[in-house]
């Protein structure tokens, strides 16, 4: 299922915010494709926080503390 085609178009319900990590070394997917997605997102009027950690690959967990605080400043901002 390609996200590109529900993101704008009316029939589907986009979340507010997005949060998109992309280690640069990244060997399991191209740096385009998120690139692309967030710059949709943006586009549509979505809340896009994205970034491509510099020397890291395919990790998860490297930044939790400022996800967290990510997640802490969308609720508080209501």
């Amino acid at each position: 299922m390609n996200p590109m085609n529900f993101i704008g178009n009316g029939k589907a319900v986009t979340a507010k915010h997005f949060r998109i990590r992309h280690g640069a070394i990244d060997r399991d997917t191209a740096l385009a494709i998120p690139a692309i997605l967030a710059l949709k997102l943006q586009n549509s009027g979505v809340d896009v926080n994205f970034y491509s950690p510099w020397n890291r690959g395919h990790a998860g967990d490297y930044d939790l503390p400022e996800l967290f605080n990510w997640m802490d400043s969308i609720c508080k901002a209501k």
